[in-house]
């Protein structure tokens, strides 16, 4: 077989497509075989702009890691759905992406010295005030950006503000209008206004047991109980493994031996450094010849900080004098790091070869501590000590549990082992009950499974945190069923009382509102409540509830001497009748400058904003999106 296709491959044809690869290589690239075969595996293309599914990707994880850090110590990652979450994420890519290509055709552009600026300034990156190297690498490492690409996100998040403040920042409000808002904003209003409680109209109700019965007929196909398990259970905690553990003198001893050693590590050098990096541009010899150049500068007096700022090739910090702030022992690679440490304070480094190039390393100060005695440290010594074989001990208990949860038909056989006590939690449904256990999604999934509830299985330990755990065993399954008329009568009883009140209610209150507008008088429909009076009402006044200022400041103005009256319903459900009896107005030259200029701001900010948002809205429109 191999023969003939040896053979074959001589002829004309095979020359012809040869030739036809060649020349694809040469025009596109090897990708342009592959997407021959494949095509576009893109999630999705903005104006022809690819979406990859690396970005997609990326920015799913960066949101996934977000979502867990919002829920703490008890996340659950299984509880997030990724379908949506990379549906939400694509749409916001494809958004984003519509807003970069619309800013590239009109020549936003961010300059490299602008995004060092950013990340030098960014706080999370700086320790004790300044910029450090390792603390950058380490946390734009940890949400899976690499230098080039964290780079790349500074300048698109640059580009879309700059993006917006073109258009919020360039918007403005005519002085008409701001007159006219100053005069609404500072207006006051004349008010009176009484509560009519419902709990007053609901203690002369009365409700009939005929009347329940009908309600309940009414009803009582809608009237079920939730789904419940009331569910035994073993649980292993750290706190309490720990309470069986002894630490020894000699224990203590070797640990505080290992303490007094590790100061040595624990040495701080507050240091800088000049790098010239090795590259497809700079030879070896040419690095060496540079970096000894500067350290001759140097010892003719030139100043290290100003040389590192001419001459250093690390973006990160050449700025700074090349400050490198406090470092300890494995941070940096051996080389730098002996050479580093061998120095004495106010020092400069002779060449130091590293992977990326040649550096100068001068050490400005060196802070040295000294251990605590025994007696000061031996607390921290148990306590450290006792929480390490807790971890150890938790853990193999743990594995205990995992092979008796799955062995055993029930809770006894682990309770016997683990010397553990088997609790129960009283009936709850889905949404849990008042034990903090039951608010835990995965033991809810645990214990409405089929496995616990049809097959009467243990469960696998559920990690409630890294150091609890528990198993369950369903003890009794309730079901859906139909309540009975003695399970509800008293909240039916409940719900037609309130229902009632509120029905009188407003039949009061539409009484009361057509006398007080005939006479303009609110004593006799107030006589049972109390009529309070606020003369000057503001927009923001705390004088009267919400709920009266609110609907204060949409009542009409009070014409040829009537008054305007509306009702409005307060947070406990009560009815308040408001009676506007005049609105004092105020002329806009009576504010300050200073109160004028800010509702300017205030304006043109919010009027800047909602431009933003039809631009946005536009460019996405206008977009040509495809998606797979």
């Amino acid at each position: 077989m191999l023969q003939g296709i040896r053979d074959n491959s001589k002829g004309v044809i095979a020359k012809v497509i040869v030739g036809f690869i060649v020349l694809t290589f040469a025009l596109f690239g090897v990708e342009s075989l592959v997407s021959l075969s494949q095509g576009s595996n893109a999630p999705a293309t903005v104006n022809g702009e690819e979406i990859s599914e690396a970005d997609l990707f990326q920015a799913t994880q960066l949101q996934r890691r977000s979502i867990l850090a919002q829920m703490g110590e008890n996340a659950d990652p299984s509880s997030i759905d990724e379908n949506l979450l990379s549906g939400m994420v694509l749409d916001s890519l494809i958004q984003e992406k519509a807003l970069l290509l619309n800013a590239q055709e009109n020549d936003l552009r961010i300059s490299e010295a602008m995004i060092d600026d950013v990340i030098l300034k960014t706080a999370e990156f700086q320790v004790s005030g300044a910029f450090n190297v390792a603390q950058f690498d380490n946390i734009i490492r940890n949400i899976g950006y690499t230098r080039f690409t964290y780079r790349e996100y500074v300048r698109k998040n640059l580009i879309l503000e700059q993006q917006r403040a073109a258009l919020s920042l360039s918007s403005f409000v005519l002085p008409s209008a701001v007159n006219k808002i100053v005069e609404l904003e500072k207006q006051t209003r004349d008010v009176r206004y009484f509560a009519m409680p419902i709990a007053t109209v609901r203690a002369l109700t009365e409700v009939s047991d005929a009347e329940v019965e009908a309600e309940f007929e009414k009803q009582k196909s809608t009237l079920k109980t939730t789904e419940q398990v009331v569910v035994d259970y073993v649980e292993l905690n750290i706190a309490d493994v720990a309470k069986s553990i002894d630490v020894s003198d000699e224990e203590i001893n070797t640990q505080y031996q290992q303490v007094v050693a590790s100061f040595e590590s624990q040495e701080q050098r507050q240091a800088a450094h000049i790098l010239v990096e090795v590259n497809d541009d700079v030879s070896d010899e040419q690095a060496l010849e540079k970096i000894n150049g500067l350290r001759a500068r140097i010892d003719q007096g030139e100043d290290f900080a100003s040389l590192a700022k001419e001459a250093s090739d690390d973006f990160g910090n050449a700025e700074i004098g090349g400050d490198l702030g406090f470092v300890s022992k494995g941070v940096f690679e051996q080389s730098i790091e002996d050479e580093l440490f061998a120095l004495a304070e106010g020092e400069v480094s002779q060449a130091v070869e590293a992977e990326s190039g040649y550096h100068l390393i001068k050490v400005s100060k060196v802070i040295k501590t000294n251990p605590a005695t025994l007696a000061e440290s031996k607390d921290k010594i148990i306590s450290d000590l006792k929480e390490s074989k807790a971890e150890d001990l938790y853990l193999e208990h743990f594995e205990k549990l995992t092979d008796l949860a799955f062995i055993s038909s029930d809770l006894e056989d682990i309770a016997a082992e683990l010397d553990l006590p088997i609790k129960t939690l009283p009936a709850f449904d889905r949404s849990g009950n008042d034990d903090p256990l039951t608010q835990n999604s995965k033991l809810i999934r645990e214990a409405f499974s089929d496995e616990l509830i049809k097959q009467e299985l243990n469960s696998a330990p559920i990690e409630i945190s890294r150091s609890h755990a528990v198993v369950l065993n369903v003890k009794e399954h309730l079901p859906v069923r139909a309540k009975t008329f003695d399970e509800v009568k008293d909240d039916l009883k409940e719900q037609l009382l309130t229902r009632k009140a509120s029905e009188q209610l407003e039949q009061r209150a539409k009484q009361a509102i057509v006398d007080i507008k005939q006479t303009g008088d609110a004593t006799e429909s107030a006589a049972d409540f109390e009529l309070q009076t606020q003369l000057g009402l503001t927009r923001v006044s705390a004088q009267a509830p919400p709920q009266i200022v609110r609907k204060a400041f949409t009542l009409a103005q009070p014409v040829e001497s009537k008054v305007t009256v509306d009702t409005a319903t307060l947070a406990d459900g009560s009815l308040a009748i408001i009676i506007l009896d005049k609105v004092n107005n105020v002329k806009a030259d009576e504010a300050s400058e200073q109160e004028f200029e800010a509702y300017q701001n205030l304006l043109s900010n919010r009027f800047g904003q909602q431009s933003y948002q039809v631009f946005q809205q536009q460019v996405f429109e206008s977009a040509e999106i495809e998606k797979l």
